[in-house]
């Protein structure tokens, strides 16, 4: 992992730690008030630039998207046990937020369910659109070209087993 990669995985990491603090301190602030509070206190906090930061925001929108909305056969699966223990964890406390702010958060994103290789990615299972080999990610990383294939392009399989 270069230095960049690194540079984007701690920050992802950072950036997720900050937001589950400032959920667990507010009340009656929406999912969307709390990434954009992270990112304006990132922004001036942090050693990444707006871009970067504008970017992280992007990423962790789009896996706390697909984790809400993986459902309750998600939560009682192997998978979900293991990332249980890290930060991903909190995501399981948020289900009582409304599915209208959800659906909301969901509109923002429009990667169509294709991740690229260089993103920085939460938990989940991600199957390269070439070959299919399936790679296995319980902490963020940075997603990297395939393993078998060497292609860049991957889609995020559902979260149900």
């Amino acid at each position: 992992m270069d230095n960049q990669d690194k540079k984007k995985k701690s920050g992802y990491e950072a950036f997720v730690d900050d937001l589950h603090k400032r959920w667990q301190e507010s009340e009656n602030t929406s999912i969307k008030e709390l990434v954009e509070t992270t990112q304006a206190y990132m922004e001036a906090a942090s050693d990444l630039t707006k871009d970067e930061l504008a970017l992280i925001a992007q990423y962790v929108k789009r896996d706390l998207v697909e984790l809400e909305e993986s459902g309750d056969e998600f939560r009682d699966s192997l998978f979900y046990r293991r990332i249980k223990e890290t930060v991903w964890g909190w995501i399981s406390d948020i289900t009582d937020k409304s599915q209208l702010e959800w659906q909301e958060l969901a509109t923002e994103l429009t990667n169509n369910g294709e991740y690229q290789a260089g993103e920085v990615v939460g938990p989940g299972r991600y199957d390269c659109t070439l070959c299919a080999h399936s790679h296995e990610v319980t902490h963020p990383e940075v997603l990297t070209s395939c393993l078998e294939c060497n292609h860049t392009c991957f889609i995020r399989r559902p979260l149900a087993v």
